[in-house]
């Protein structure tokens, strides 16, 4: 098999309307609606989520399921005050006269 790129395949329920894309909060481990709100919640909670969302989908996926053109790659470590630090490595090939993610 080879990786399905659709939107809907990462993100449950993905939708568009041409304008505007939705993607329930529930499709992101451990996001909050407190976190999400658009006026009191927290952008970087909301990145963190997409992040590790995007990194357990592709490796969840078999060998031959993954994408050649894009991979996300993750560090977590402990910090000496106890939090933990979580590190990602996005990687996406563009095509260079398109601007546009690069053809599997």
């Amino acid at each position: 098999m080879a990786f399905d790129k659709k939107p809907n395949s990462m993100f449950a329920s993905w939708a568009e309307d041409g304008t505007d894309i939705t993607v329930p909060i529930a499709s992101f481990t451990d996001l909050t609606a407190a976190e999400a709100d658009g006026v009191t919640g927290d952008s970087r909670a909301v990145v963190l989520r997409i992040l590790d969302h995007a990194f357990n989908y592709l490796n969840d996926l078999a060998a031959a399921d993954k994408p050649t053109k894009m991979s996300v790659d993750r560090n977590r470590r402990e910090s000496p005050s106890g939090a933990i630090i979580h590190q990602y490595r996005v990687e996406v090939f563009t095509d260079v006269v398109e601007n546009a993610v690069a053809s599997e």
